[in-house]
């Protein structure tokens, strides 16, 4: 026999050795998942209950409800391919990244993927097929509930750019002293549209402005990007410089697949007697507008009686600067159109940023090439130097579809690295273990891209073509954003 033939027949035996073992695998298994012991709906259930439902529930952002057994018999197959590769439930950090708080309850168990799968391969058994409610996480924060809803609902409309709407709606805790919040429990009430969601608090001036705004829309809120949309916060080149990029203290955000309502124990932002809070609301609308009341449940201790630690956000943006392909030829390629777009869809102060950015990172435009080889690995970063020693509790990313990488480092250790981005699975993630910063620290916060043709949004079942796309507000534009959450010490 030839060493050509042999190592051909080698081949087959083994292909065929792979796939008698695994129907015997397969048969063995349903010879004995369909045992008396077999498991059924009644012993998966509670692990949906805890760590799936509550994404997988009705209008929520998952595509399919996991509440009955009806509907998670018929996507067992999808759930064990799923839970088997982890990609859920959804836990975005990769194994590089340090440890955070309540993980857990976002990951299954070696034990609880072998039930899964035991279920599955015995047919989802559904048993008595009682329905689930999702396990809600109790709050130990400190403090007492209020819970805050814009006046009225509102329809989203395309106010800035084809598909987006930043809307500001104006909540009252109607405060009479100086308050921490420990929690907060953002509840958009359509998930499929909501993008994601910021409260800001407004004091001051500002309060008096957002208050202006509100009224003169009816109590219907007003169109804003980039922040409150509020005149002492409005984003410019300079305010890039800043640590929130010129906008006022966040207190809370959402995102999909967020899951950290309490904030880290003994800390809490501080929001000051007579403020207002500004809920800002991302619609994207890549999916059809509905009538929309998200609301907001904030635990608030007052400030007085409950010494805690102080959070502020701090915002580390690299800029963006994502090139089309070589072999497109379009108007939508050059950087000059896409400046005047941003003009267009969000007003010049904002059209600046994309060059703030370059300076305030200490980079030019000769470092992003204009006509690179490759689109499909396209990288920035950015470098800020710590001014004054912080106390660094919390971390998180943020790109929209084109990005699939992104890191945020201290000093070259790693705080949080997402190695496999989906811009649908976004939290901000606690660290087990604050990690202290002194003065002169570097900050570091890196992103990849990919902006190929077959990269580009989906929008109404179409692939957008490519363009050259800069830092905006739009989920079609780009951000490359680490966000953290720190105390001065």
């Amino acid at each position: 026999m030839t060493r050509k033939r042999l190592a051909l027949a080698l081949a087959a035996a083994v292909v065929l050795a792979i796939v008698a073992t695994t129907m015997a695998a397969g048969s063995g298994d349903k010879r004995t998942t369909v045992s008396a012991t077999a498991p059924t709906w009644a012993n998966v259930a509670p692990i949906f209950a805890s760590k799936c439902a509550g994404c997988h529930t009705p209008g929520g952002i998952a595509p399919f409800s996991l509440l009955s057994a009806q509907s998670a018999k018929r996507y067992a197959d999808r759930i064990l391919v799923m839970t088997k590769l982890g990609r859920m439930p959804p836990w975005m950090p990769g194994h590089d990244s340090p440890d955070y708080l309540n993980q857990t309850r976002r990951i299954l168990t070696p034990a609880e993927k072998t039930l899964i799968a035991r279920w599955v391969r015995a047919g989802a058994r559904i048993g008595n097929g009682r329905a689930v409610k999702p396990v809600g996480v109790t709050s130990s924060a400190p403090g007492t509930t209020m819970t805050l809803t814009a006046s009225r609902s509102y329809m989203p409309k395309p106010a800035v750019g084809g598909l987006d709407d930043y809307h500001c709606f104006l909540l009252e805790p109607k405060l009479t002293h100086d308050s921490y919040v420990t929690s907060a429990v953002i509840k958009p009430q359509r998930a499929t549209i909501v993008h994601h969601v910021i409260l800001f608090e407004a004091a001051g001036e500002n309060a008096s402005e957002a208050r202006r705004l509100n009224a003169a829309s009816g109590g219907n809120g007003w169109t804003c990007f980039g922040g409150p949309g509020l005149s002492e916060t409005h984003p410019t080149a300079a305010s890039a410089d800043v640590d929130r990029l010129g906008v006022p203290p966040w207190i809370a955000a959402w995102v999909p697949g967020h899951a950290n309502n309490d904030l880290p124990q003994g800390t809490g932002v501080l929001v000051h007697a007579g403020a207002a809070i500004v809920m800002q609301v991302h619609y994207n609308l890549i999916h059809k507008a509905q009538r929309d009341r998200s609301h907001a449940v904030i635990r608030f201790a007052p400030a007085a009686t409950n010494k805690l630690i102080p959070l502020n956000t701090i915002l580390v943006p690299a800029p963006v600067e994502l090139p089309c392909p070589r072999n497109v030829r379009s108007a939508a390629c050059s950087r000059d159109v896409a400046v005047q777009q941003e003009v267009k869809k969000y007003g010049y102060s904002a059209a600046l940023i994309p060059s703030g950015l370059l300076y305030i990172c200490g980079k030019s435009l000769a470092d992003y090439p204009a006509s690179p080889a490759n689109v499909k690995s396209l990288s920035t970063s950015c470098d800020r130097h710590v001014t004054r020693p912080l106390r660094i509790y919390g971390v998180a990313g943020h790109m929209h579809t084109r990005g699939y990488d992104i890191r945020v480092e201290l000093n070259g250790k790693t705080l949080l690295h997402i190695p496999r981005w989906n811009f649908h699975w976004q939290d901000a993630y606690y660290l087990a273990k604050p990690v202290d910063a002194n003065v002169g620290d570097v900050i570091h916060v890196s992103c990849k891209f990919d902006n190929s043709a077959i990269k580009q949004p989906l929008v109404k079942g179409k692939l957008l073509k490519p363009r050259y796309v800069l830092w905006g507000e739009g989920t079609t534009d780009e951000m490359c954003l680490g966000l953290l959450q720190a105390a001065d010490r």
